[in-house]
């Protein structure tokens, strides 16, 4: 659609009577949001690319890392954490650049970087003979932890801005369902990035991989070319020094003590849910006794119980209220986990990772939904960087997960750390009560 026919919807939207006759058409089916916003439309076709891009990336290392270092299972689940340690120093700084500068040329420059940097690495496995025994060549364990490390300054820089770009393409009224649609991304490329990646080491090995990467990351680029930011909201307060402005958005959050609670309960995802993925390589050849194919389909059941969960939040909504159901969703990914570590059978526990993978995707949304819907959009950026902090603690508890299966077992670790994470999942659904109450 174009720009003319957007600005006079909106125009239109002033009225009451078009604005209900439209509220209860976009109701009906979240999914028309893509059609009638254009810079929405490129955005979200945009973050598939991202998120396949990091799946393929997260994917692909674990097994090169699991091959280069003969199965070690503490550095195959310590690598891909990195991505993620970047974000605790980062992170905030990131926020206050989201309220500063352009979020369009930030996302730009950046993929444009993760881009040269998947093609340098590619051409440094191509130059190992993977297949050797010993491996030869100028790779080394330790390469892909650099990889990772430049691909999370990246993550760490665009996360915060993606999001906050979402509320700058669709007017307040259709944020709902913009985010729901915009997370659909994640489980669609959650089954298609691991297949992908999977399918590719099998037959043609890894250096592919970094290649498909790198041109997911191009794209993008060009996707944001065309895309203007058309419903950012400009602040008329005069500018402060950056770490003035980082402390405006830290006590921000800490007064409004509804994202306070939001963010808390995050924390159990990103210690939980995440290093699961980072260590299905793992589970997947000890417990399960499978390889990089069959770690692919597991890696995609997670992304296709998110899918499910997508078309049904875009197509009817919320049932009851948003901040109950995302509780939900944070109880019931604990249960499935906690089931999954009992589980030595491949088909239960593709089935079980589905059931996580649903409880995953209503939690995420539900969750990122409320908070983007308090926040005003001048603290937006900030905001955000804040609410994604939590995934810089995601390598310490991999470490600790992967250190725990290291002298113990896959199976005995996420048993554990399922139980716990379950406990704290309930307290929070008891104690939380505004959050619980929000619609």
């Amino acid at each position: 659609m174009s720009s003319d026919v957007t600005k006079t919807d909106f125009c239109a939207d002033q009225t009451g009577s078009a604005n209900s006759r439209r509220a209860r058409f976009v109701r009906t089916s979240s999914f028309y949001t893509v059609k009638l916003y254009r810079d929405f439309r490129f955005l979200w076709v945009g973050n598939f690319f991202t998120v396949g891009a990091q799946w393929i990336q997260i994917l692909t290392i674990g097994w090169l890392v699991l091959k280069l270092t003969d199965g070690n299972a503490l550095l195959t689940g310590t690598v891909v954490g990195v991505r993620t340690l970047p974000v605790l120093l980062i992170g905030p700084w990131a926020g206050v650049l989201a309220d500063r500068a352009d979020r369009r040329k930030i996302v730009m420059i950046t993929q444009f970087c993760m881009a040269a940097a998947a093609i340098t690495f590619a051409f440094l496995v191509i130059a190992t003979d993977l297949d050797s025994d010993p491996i030869s060549g100028p790779l080394k364990w330790w390469h892909p932890f650099i990889y990772m490390a430049i691909g999370g300054i990246a993550h760490s820089i665009i996360q915060p801005v993606r999001q906050a770009m979402v509320a700058n393409t669709v007017p307040r009224h259709d944020l709902a369902s913009a985010l729901a649609l915009n997370g659909m991304a994640h489980p669609t490329m959650r089954i298609i990035g691991p297949a992908l990646g999977g399918l590719l080491i099998a037959t043609l090995g890894f250096k592919w991989n970094f290649f498909v990467e790198a041109a997911a990351y191009i794209a993008i680029v060009l996707l944001m070319f065309p895309v203007k930011l058309r419903y950012r909201e400009e602040s008329n307060r005069q500018r402060t020094s950056a770490i003035k402005s980082m402390a405006e958005g830290l006590r921000f959050v800490w007064q409004e003590k509804r994202i306070l609670q939001l963010i808390i309960m995050s924390l159990i995802p990103n210690f939980l849910f995440q290093p699961l993925a980072f260590l299905l390589p793992v589970f997947t050849t000890e417990v399960l006794h499978r390889g990089a194919g069959s770690g692919g389909l597991l890696a995609a059941a997670i992304g296709g119980g998110g899918i499910i969960a997508a078309v049904i939040i875009a197509s009817i909504g919320y049932v009851f209220r948003k901040g109950l159901v995302t509780f939900l969703g944070l109880v019931g990914g604990c249960v499935f986990i906690l089931a999954f570590a009992q589980s030595h059978w491949f088909i239960t526990s593709m089935f079980l990772l589905g059931g996580l993978g649903f409880c995953q995707y209503i939690f995420r949304v539900g969750n990122s939904t409320l908070l983007q819907t308090i926040v005003p959009d001048e603290l937006r950026g900030r905001v955000m960087s804040i609410y994604f902090l939590d995934n810089g603690l995601t390598p310490l508890a991999t470490l600790l997960i992967s250190l725990l299966v290291h002298i113990w077992s896959p199976s005995g670790a996420f048993s554990v750390v399922a139980g716990v994470a379950l406990v704290l999942a309930v307290v929070q659904l008891i104690s939380f009560r505004s959050v619980r109450q929000l619609e």
